[in-house]
């Protein structure tokens, strides 16, 4: 089989065999539906695969990845709510500034939620900044000892 440009063996198991099996579970979410398995035909290409998600494990990459899903977050709304796959006018430069004013009703809809959103009624006390010892726990004499 053919996914995206990939030559993939596609394995699917008899209904007869995959719904009564007692580890079913363990294999797929389906109620209805047999265990299918998508393979890639090399072991090059299976290495590639099981590298990149052990790659996908590690904190740099999942910094760099939380990057790319707040620029996801906000083309999804632009296309959900503002319309951004289509353009109402023809020619380059009305469709920059259409695409101009869609940023900017994104924008005002994200400042709009963020002040509609409660702020905490509760405020941590500022730290003291002149005193030279170091606060007193609650419950602990001033000569007991912190350690």
């Amino acid at each position: 089989m053919r996914i995206t440009g990939h030559d993939y063996i596609q394995v699917k198991f008899a209904k007869t065999d995959c719904l009564p099996c007692p580890v079913r579970a363990q294999c797929t979410n389906s109620a209805i539906r047999p265990r299918a398995l998508a393979l890639l035909p090399t072991r090059e290409l299976h290495e590639i695969q099981m590298r990149n998600r052990l790659d996908q494990q590690t904190e740099e990459w999942q910094r760099r990845y939380a990057i790319r899903a707040g620029i996801e977050a906000t083309l999804s709304q632009n296309v959900r709510i503002c319309g951004l796959r289509r353009t109402r006018y023809r020619g380059l430069a009305r469709t920059h500034v259409q695409h101009v004013l869609t940023a900017m009703a994104c924008n005002l809809t994200r400042v709009v939620g963020w002040i509609a959103t409660p702020q905490p009624t509760h405020r941590r006390q500022p730290a003291s900044t002149h005193s030279a010892s170091p606060p007193l726990d609650r419950g602990r004499s001033p000569t007991e000892s912190r350690y």
